[in-house]
């Protein structure tokens, strides 16, 4: 997946109201993001439902994985409390 956006994918969200089953089509074949704009202003990117659960997924994952380094360094500097206190309180 691209970090960034192709500047050829901007178009303006009334040009999807009017043509909103070539967009999905087109998105669906290329599994590229569009980015929709009100008065030339992004307002949402466009993505097929692939492509999303593609993102959710590795969003989940990266969260996880900042959770356990958190829990990780808390450990380190001492802020852990004793596995019997915590399952106490």
């Amino acid at each position: 997946m691209k970090a960034s956006v192709d500047v050829t994918q901007i178009r303006p969200v009334t040009d999807f109201i009017r043509n909103y089953k070539a967009y999905l089509t087109r998105i669906k074949m290329t599994r590229r993001p569009e980015v929709l704009t009100v008065n030339g202003v992004a307002e949402c990117v466009v993505v097929d439902a692939q492509t999303y659960e593609e993102m959710k997924q590795a969003w989940e994952e990266a969260r996880f994985i900042k959770a356990v380094h958190e829990g990780i360094a808390s450990m380190n500097a001492g802020q852990d409390k004793p596995l019997r206190e915590s399952f106490r309180e």
